[in-house]
């Protein structure tokens, strides 16, 4: 005789399974998807560098963040915990958007965004636009980044 109840459970056990592998595989293909992310980002050569100059991780505390890291400058960028910033560094100390680094009329200013531990300037907090000069530390939670710009 046909068992409707034990066909039912046997094809509800069947689509289970293959959401876990579906699940699964899918979870795989986001962790590559990241780590190619991340080695494309950290693999960038000097020869791919803008015309603005970059900035350069000298201290990361206890972040985690490699010392060296660099990021190259855009006309206008924003310092973050954020993974949507141009520059996302992962401290617990940061706000999601930190503090602005823009270039106005040739000149490169800070900002901090109302962050709630504040941006510093070679050790000095940040409350009104700040002009920023090659060789200048930005120190954002407990990372320093120094500005060299061209």
């Amino acid at each position: 005789m046909f068992d409707i109840a034990n066909l039912s459970i046997g094809v509800i056990t069947l689509l289970l399974r293959v959401a876990v592998v579906f699940l699964l595989y899918f979870f795989l293909w986001q962790v590559v998807r990241v780590v190619t992310r991340d080695l494309r980002a950290g693999s960038a050569s000097p020869a791919h560098q803008n015309s603005y100059g970059q900035l350069v991780v000298s201290s990361s505390g206890q972040t985690g963040i490699p010392v060296g890291k660099i990021f190259p400058l855009n006309p206008m960028m924003v310092i973050g915990r954020s993974i949507e910033t141009e520059v996302a560094l992962n401290d617990t100390f940061l706000s999601l958007e930190h503090a602005r680094l823009e270039r106005r009329n040739g000149v490169w200013v800070l900002e901090d965004l109302n962050s709630t531990n504040g941006t510093f300037l070679n050790g000095f907090e940040v409350r009104a636009l700040t002009e920023v000069n090659d060789g200048d530390v930005i120190r954002v939670g407990h990372v320093e980044l120094k500005v060299t710009v061209r």
